[in-house]
């Protein structure tokens, strides 16, 4: 079963993360524009912790699920990765503080926190979005681990580990190590609100389409109250309700929303790039004011997508389509 909404909902998650990092590009216009979006990686994390729920499967083995989600993210990422590199070597001037490091590179590829060259006080890997997939190879590291228990016991597991985890990280948190700052945010539990929801999904639960609509806009309104508390509610239980919302709202199959959806990762990944070069194309054509800052976030949000319809038809199937090949076929070619 194919759920469009939930589809629909990773393009918006995208779109919101583009436009989240679109308005602080230009100096002159962040103070112009509403600075808002970063909690689509917060939908991304439930959204995550229910697929892996919703998809598993009796035959699964530690070994086989590693591979798998590997060969779904890896390829395109190192491949933004390493363009990166090359483009902080040859145009350092695109971006707008990052230089190259081969360690930073190494521990990017390696999914290894590390201390921003952009923001000190970040550990990003050198494709600044790429932070979010470090969190996510440790669940599914984590997940991997939880298949050599009955499957009654996996989110126990999986809770047990991240909690443990998340507790030793904050009692060792000084601001010296990149890894224990990492490990401490609290938002690695929305992988556990997206398990229980799909736990319930599994066992009956079910709400109907008004219903649904009244969570997606409650969940909505409570992601821009900006509440002093932790992320995990800030961004989390709101989250949790859009993303349950989406699973029971009724809405039609619309081809275009599905293929944004499905590409959802490759704007994730390719609109840093699309922003830098726009960075320095727009502001002298658009010149200054709130009008020119708005057409700014609008130009790099349709440009963003396109990019992201054309690397995930030609680069990230290709690359996907290259990994699945038999490795006699490889060779023989």
């Amino acid at each position: 079963m194919r759920l469009h909404a939930l589809q629909y909902l990773r393009a918006f998650a995208a779109l919101a993360v583009v436009y989240s990092h679109a308005v602080t590009q230009v100096d002159s216009y962040a103070p112009l524009l509403k600075h808002a979006g970063s909690f689509g990686v917060d939908i991304f994390f439930v959204i995550s912790g229910f697929i892996m729920i919703y998809i598993a499967k009796p035959t699964n083995t530690f070994g086989k699920f590693i591979i798998n989600r590997a060969r779904r993210v890896i390829p395109l990422y190192w491949f933004f990765t390493l363009l990166m590199a090359a483009m902080l070597i040859v145009l350092p001037t695109v971006f707008k503080a990052t230089r190259f490091d081969t360690e930073a590179l190494l521990l990017s590829l390696a999914f290894v926190p590390h201390w921003s060259m952009v923001t000190a006080t970040e550990a990003w890997p050198i494709v600044a979005p790429g932070w979010s997939l470090n969190f996510e190879m440790y669940f599914y590291f984590v997940f991997a681990l939880s298949l050599f228990f009955a499957e009654k016991y996996r989110i126990a597991f999986i809770t047990l580990i991240i909690t443990s985890v998340f507790l030793l990280a904050t009692a060792l948190d000084t601001g010296e190590s990149a890894i224990t700052h990492f490990f401490a945010k609290s938002m690695v539990f929305e992988f556990v609100l997206g398990m229980l929801l799909a736990l319930a999904w599994k066992r009956g639960f079910r709400l109907s389409s008004p219903v649904a609509w009244v969570l997606l806009v409650v969940g909505i309104i409570m992601l821009f109250l900006k509440l002093p508390v932790p992320r995990i509610i800030e961004y989390g239980v709101p989250s949790l309700l859009i993303v349950m919302a989406c699973l029971f709202i009724n809405v039609r199959e619309y081809k275009f929303g599905v293929l944004l959806g499905d590409a959802s990762y490759a704007l994730y990944l390719c609109h840093i790039f699309v922003l830098g070069l726009l960075r320095k194309i727009l502001p002298p054509i658009l010149g200054e004011g709130q009008g020119a800052a708005l057409m700014f976030v609008a130009i790099s949000i349709v440009v963003s997508t396109i990019a992201s319809l054309v690397v995930h038809q030609y680069i990230d199937n290709w690359l996907l389509k290259q990994e699945r090949l038999p490795k006699r076929f490889r060779d023989s070619r």
